[in-house]
């Protein structure tokens, strides 16, 4: 199946602010696969690119967007997955889920479970990825474990507590609001403390007897390495990928960390090898569609803007009022392609 040649609507960012153009469609290449965009959704690093401070990767498109959902329209020759036009999927992106049409590589395609709809899908792959990188591939996640998730109440906290919890890890939470707590323990937290109210580090060492967490997934930075250096064990592993509390450590950060034998990682994703970006969907997914499936799994959206609202959405982000996802609607879904929820977010 071949694309008639002409503009798509895609969402750039100019002055600061999320602006609709029309946009030649990307053309196919090797592997790839061309989706027609029905959802997407709002992810920090699109708003910190829309406000200049996050330069997409050389060679990325400039349109915002870094997941989708949507059915494939074409597949280059040289697939070989077995995707063929009509299917639901969807997939992280490097960039370009802001705009009716992108192309993707087929091995960062999985199939979108027949119960959830088009809409909700489209906030699933780079949260879900990023939460499952995080705890298994940087983390090294084990049974037992008890993992401190910063921001709970947010896309990758509530993705990364019910894979944490499924792996049968004890997740102890922190949030700034009581909603967002809540939804946490839904989810399996054991423990949440609201970080503008309570002593979240004497809570979590309450929590585990003085032994400490034995993972930090940090998402503040700076100004909270005092903090993760008193809740962490003994050999506990504490995973950067996020500088939301500054980038610039002053005291003595190394020596804290050889005391206690504490491994720090910090991590990305964006840029991340074709080939990394494929080994952690195959293993993400293979572990989270049965769970999908049975609902054990959801993803938590806390509502949907229209394409043409995407700056309203990244305010919304902007403003920390959401708890979850927030989803941006690209192609209204037709009946069909509702799923047997009948095109109701997870909220």
């Amino acid at each position: 199946m071949t694309t008639e040649a002409g503009s798509i609507r895609s969402v750039v960012a100019a002055d600061g602010k999320c602006v609709i153009q029309e946009l030649a469609p990307a053309p196919l290449g090797a592997r790839s696969v061309r989706i027609q965009v029905h959802g997407t959704a709002v992810n920090r690093a699109d708003t910190l690119q829309r406000r200049g401070k996050y330069n997409p990767p050389p060679g990325t498109t400039p349109v915002l967007g870094l997941e989708c959902s949507g059915r494939v329209l074409e597949v280059a020759p040289d697939c070989e997955l077995g995707f063929k036009p009509g299917d639901r999927v969807m997939a992280l992106l490097a960039g370009g889920g802001y705009a009716e049409q992108v192309v993707v590589d087929e091995r960062l395609l999985m199939r979108v479970p027949d119960e959830m709809p088009l809409s909700t899908a489209g906030g699933l792959p780079e949260v879900w990825l990023t939460a499952y990188q995080l705890l298994h591939f940087v983390g090294r996640l084990r049974e037992g474990d008890t993992v401190l998730i910063h921001a709970a109440g947010s896309g990758v906290g509530t993705a990364a507590t019910q894979l944490a919890v499924a792996a049968g890890a004890t997740v102890v939470g922190t949030a700034g609001r009581e909603d967002k707590l809540e939804m946490a323990k839904s989810l399996g937290a054991s423990a949440v403390f609201n970080y503008k109210t309570e002593d979240w580090v004497a809570g979590a060492l309450e929590f585990t007897g003085g032994k400490g967490v034995t993972l930090v997934l940090d998402c503040v930075g700076a100004s909270y390495w005092r903090q993760h250096v008193e809740v962490l064990a003994p050999d506990g592993r504490w995973v950067l990928y996020g500088l939301m509390g500054g980038a610039d450590v002053d005291g003595p950060l190394l020596g804290a960390l050889l005391r206690k034998r504490i491994r720090l990682e910090a991590t990305t994703l964006r840029a991340r090898p074709i080939e990394y970006k494929a080994e952690l969907t195959r293993a993400m997914w293979s572990f989270a569609a049965p769970r999908f499936a049975d609902g054990s799994f959801r993803v938590v959206a806390d509502r949907s803007f229209a394409l043409e609202e995407a700056q309203a959405a990244h305010e919304y982000v902007e403003s920390n009022a959401n708890v979850g996802k927030v989803l941006i609607r690209v192609r209204e879904e037709e009946a069909a392609d509702a799923g047997a929820q009948g095109g109701k977010e997870e909220l």
